[in-house]
């Protein structure tokens, strides 16, 4: 008897200790979902995928590390080569502007300059405004390597220590806001405009299913296309509330050409749509008996293709920002394996 109540003690004991994912705001069908897979798949090897921008975080990693750059007009020694890194054709019209980038990118140069020199608030508006403006050029003009590679790129000139500091910087400026939110950059003559998104922040549903899988021996990994070493800072820091270890993070990383320009690191595969799935099967994958992850956390056309590449992944999870294409395709399928979820921005 005394054998089968400690045997009855020891089962209470761990039942206690097992992790539970907090219901949150988990939508009813999702929480339910989310606890199935961690239940199935707790302390058997497997782990899970989650993008970093608009689904670890709210709102984007790189584009916070580009307004701060901006208001604290904080570009490189080399601002004459900056704005264009990246863009191997700078000499078309770009659709919307009615500018080449090479156009764009020299007035902006000339401008940065004088604001080193002296502060001048109309310039500072053009300025910022401007920028904003060729950064949704880039976006509407160029394929989305491109795009991976020309913001990133913004940082040419720095040190990886300098570029720490600033990333440090722009974070806590970042995370340090009360709330999020969004500003429409207009330059002086309204010619060109922008919108800054402000703020950064993970949802406690967020942190809490991290840690839940974590303890759950489901490893978390981050596959992010933003520039790695600034995911690092971000995901790897207990202050933003994750804290995971860098052999779970992996991002875009460049190096400096011959030629001193920027471009993607060749004996790396670049976690970019499809290549998410890429980094996957290449660098994650091999850690865990080359199986497929059990839940895979996206948001964007970005992460469809890892969304879909495993017939065994056990849930998708899409957080939704009303985004439309192949995304809210799966948003909507409601067919017991790709589950969304929207947060309060």
């Amino acid at each position: 008897m005394k054998k089968i109540l400690v045997c009855l003690l020891a089962a209470l004991t761990l039942l206690s200790c097992k992790p539970a994912l907090e219901r949150g705001a988990w939508n009813e069908d999702t929480y339910r979902a989310l606890t199935a897979v961690i239940a199935e798949s707790e302390n058997q090897g497997n782990y899970a995928v989650f993008d970093c921008d608009y689904t670890t975080i709210i709102h984007d990693v790189c584009h916070a590390m580009i307004i701060y750059q901006i208001e604290n007009l904080c570009f490189s020694r080399a601002q004459e080569r900056c704005f264009l890194d990246g863009l191997e054709e700078v000499d078309f019209p770009l659709e919307g502007l009615g500018l080449t980038a090479r156009e764009m990118g020299q007035v902006l140069a000339a401008e940065y300059a004088s604001l080193k020199q002296e502060m001048n608030d109309s310039l500072y508006r053009d300025f910022r405004a401007r920028f904003l403006a060729l950064d949704a050029a880039v976006y509407k003009n160029y394929d989305y390597r491109t795009l991976c590679i020309w913001e990133p790129a913004l940082a040419v000139g720095f040190t990886q220590d300098e570029l720490n500091e600033i990333g440090r910087n722009c974070l806590e400026q970042a995370f340090a806001q009360d709330s999020l939110w969004s500003e429409q950059w207009v330059s002086p003559d309204g010619r060109f405009s922008g919108t800054a998104y402000k703020g950064l922040a993970i949802s406690p549903e967020m942190k809490n299913l991290y840690v839940t899988l974590t303890r759950s021996g489901i490893t978390p990994y981050v596959c992010s296309a933003s520039p790695e070493w600034l995911v690092e800072l971000l995901c790897c820091d207990k202050q933003w509330g994750l804290g995971l270890p860098k052999e779970q993070v992996y991002g875009l990383r460049l190096i400096e050409k011959e030629d001193g320009f920027w471009d993607f690191d060749a004996d790396y595969t670049q976690p970019f749509k499809a290549g998410k799935v890429a980094c996957i099967n290449r660098f994650i994958a091999p850690l865990h008996g080359n199986r497929s992850p059990v839940l895979i956390a996206g948001d964007s056309e970005g992460d469809v293709e890892m969304l879909t590449a495993y017939p065994d992944l056990k849930m998708g999870l899409i957080i939704d920002w009303g985004r439309s294409g192949a995304i809210r395709e799966l948003a909507d399928r409601h067919d017991g394996k790709y589950f969304s979820q929207q947060f309060e921005k």
